[in-house]
């Protein structure tokens, strides 16, 4: 389906995460842009999920000023894991870690609902999506004050008919295309997020510390 001329969400920033390079190389502006734009899909979810959307702005500002610092030194994602891997406590490499999580999450719930839509089995209700995604990304992170808060935020999700109205910025008649530029999003963002963990597991820098 081609959906180029139907604006939603997920076109009107015009910040797709980047296609990496052959060598496995992601442009880190591009990178940037994108998980910026993608973190306000938590402001359409309700402002209750506010937080969820400041803590990634959060960590791809941390990661601007990283680049803007090292303006001749990062391109690429990757640069920025080669340039701080030995660093004790980089905020750089943990402010990646954190970001890639929460894309982590979000990339499971949003292939939660186009799975749901494709099988022919959408269910309005996206509470159990998202606390399926939770639980498989970010849940081991988080220790139980912070699970038992999350476990309340999920109440607070949007039915799926109001969520994709609202993807679909107010235009009707627009499911089958919000849920197909679910789906091409996803292509290279599922690439980002493999090439990201690939990367931290080859330098042992992840880290199971709860917060």
């Amino acid at each position: 389906m081609d959906t180029a001329d139907r604006e939603t969400f997920f076109t009107k920033a015009h910040s797709p995460f980047p296609e990496p390079t052959l060598d496995e190389k992601i442009k880190a502006d591009e990178f940037l842009s994108a998980s910026n734009h993608l973190a306000q899909f938590f402001g359409i979810l309700g402002t209750i999920f506010t937080p969820v959307q400041s803590d990634i702005s959060g960590n791809v500002k941390k990661l601007g000023k990283f680049i803007e610092e090292n303006p001749e030194k990062v391109v690429y994602v990757n640069d920025i894991i080669l340039l701080e891997a030995g660093v004790t406590q980089s905020i750089s490499i943990d402010a990646l870690l954190w970001l890639k999580r929460a894309l982590e999450f979000t990339m499971l719930f949003i292939d939660g609902i186009v799975c749901d839509t494709k099988n022919g089995t959408p269910n309005e209700d996206l509470r159990p999506l998202c606390l399926q995604a939770y639980e498989k990304t970010l849940k081991k992170y988080h220790g139980w004050m912070v699970q038992q808060i999350f476990n309340l935020v999920s109440r607070a999700c949007p039915s799926r008919r109001d969520l994709l109205a609202s993807l679909a910025l107010g235009e009707t008649d627009m499911e089958s295309v919000v849920v197909a530029q679910m789906e091409e999003v996803l292509v290279n963002l599922k690439k980002n997020v493999t090439i990201i963990n690939q990367l931290y597991a080859q330098y042992n820098l992840d880290t199971e510390v709860k917060v």
